[in-house]
């Protein structure tokens, strides 16, 4: 007779396996100046950016209220992602009729903060101006034109492509009324209305909490921007230039950019490491970012897009002091350093009317 046969149990069901997230675009950029595209016409606008897209750049970045239905369509037209760039706390970028006189910054000597070149900062700590920047962020980011915002010109106030150069000496802002009184009530500590006593306060016995404090003021403006962006429009890429200093305390304590509470905020953090601006060799642009990279470690889905610099050209920098030329052989050497610090993925060139052709070639073997 034969035995029973011995029941068995059912093979376990294997478990459902995820299939792996698809890997994000590089993002290959060029800033472009809205005046250039503006001075152009439908065919030599269409030519620019097929030209950028030809060296196998995918993205054209540039002043976000410059862009139209037409610019969108040209640029859908030529294979490129449209970001545009929101100038936040500068004010240049504020209409004369516009400018308030209680945003002008307060230096450390007592004097109202003093323009360099093109340059004038603005207070970042006012309520009404920073509501005003997330209606702005808002309004266009629902319009639907753009692909990406990028916030630019979110700090303290620092002329940094001067007074970061070796030897400089970067001053120091903002101790105005506005922004004592907001420091008090954050923190509970009273500090001296007149700004020079101030100053002596806070970079004395309060020094830690005005650093705190600076950082807290400029990474909380980011979060409502942002926040007001993506509620506009969820799903917006979104970016922010960062001030290029290898040392990440020294950004924070100079304009308040911390890169390790900012990059969870942001797909994209982006280095303006122009190194002839800043009188610094090429390699000196890989450097910068992956100093960030390591800043900005704890949120590995953040891009870090070195800017790499094309040009001196005084038509483009239209008087300020953009340094010494740079030339083909030196504009290679940085995209190398920047691919290898991106890992061979990101980049975004400033500005990107400088790419005449041996640059161009020199582009596009680098991307190939």
């Amino acid at each position: 007779m034969p035995a029973p046969a011995v029941p068995t149990a059912p093979a376990p069901t294997p478990p459902a396996l995820t299939p792996p997230a698809p890997p994000t675009p590089p993002l290959r950029a060029a800033y472009v100046f809205d005046r250039t595209l503006a001075a152009a016409d439908p065919d030599g606008r269409a030519r620019l950016l097929d030209g950028l897209a030809i060296t196998g750049l995918t993205t054209l970045v540039t002043k976000a209220y410059a862009v139209t239905p037409a610019l969108a369509a040209a640029c859908r037209a030529a294979g490129l992602r449209l970001l545009g760039s929101l100038a936040c706390l500068s004010d240049h970028a504020e209409p004369a009729e516009r400018r308030r006189p209680d945003l002008r910054p307060v230096s450390g000597d007592g004097r109202p903060w003093q323009r360099l070149e093109w340059y004038d900062g603005l207070v970042p700590t006012d309520p009404v101006h920073g509501e005003r920047l997330a209606e702005r962020c808002a309004a266009l980011a629902g319009r639907g034109l753009l692909d990406g915002l990028v916030l630019d010109f979110l700090r303290w106030p620092l002329h940094w492509e001067l007074e970061l150069r070796p030897g400089a000496r970067p001053r120091d802002a903002s101790y105005d009324p506005t922004t004592l009184a907001d420091f008090t009530r954050r923190t509970g500590i009273t500090v001296p209305a007149d700004p020079v006593a101030a100053r002596a306060a806070l970079t004395g016995r309060h020094r830690e909490h005005w650093l705190r404090y600076r950082r807290e003021v400029i990474t909380g403006l980011a979060r409502d921007l942002l926040t007001a962006a993506r509620r506009a429009r969820p799903g917006l890429l979104t970016g922010l230039f960062l001030v290029p200093e290898e040392d990440g305390a020294r950004r924070a304590r100079l304009v308040g950019q911390c890169a390790a509470k900012l990059a969870p905020l942001v797909d994209a953090l982006l280095p303006m490491s122009y190194h002839a601006i800043l009188h610094r060799p090429p390699a000196w642009v890989g450097a910068v970012a992956g100093a960030v990279r390591a800043q900005a470690a704890g949120s590995p889905g953040t891009a870090v897009v070195p800017v790499v610099q094309t040009t001196s050209s005084p038509a483009l920098a239209r008087g300020a002091d953009w340094g010494p030329p740079v030339t083909t052989a030196g504009f290679r050497a940085a995209l190398g350093h920047a691919l290898d610090a991106s890992g061979g993925r990101d980049l975004c060139l400033f500005p990107g009317e400088g790419l005449d052709g041996p640059k161009a070639r020199a582009l596009a073997d680098a991307l190939d």
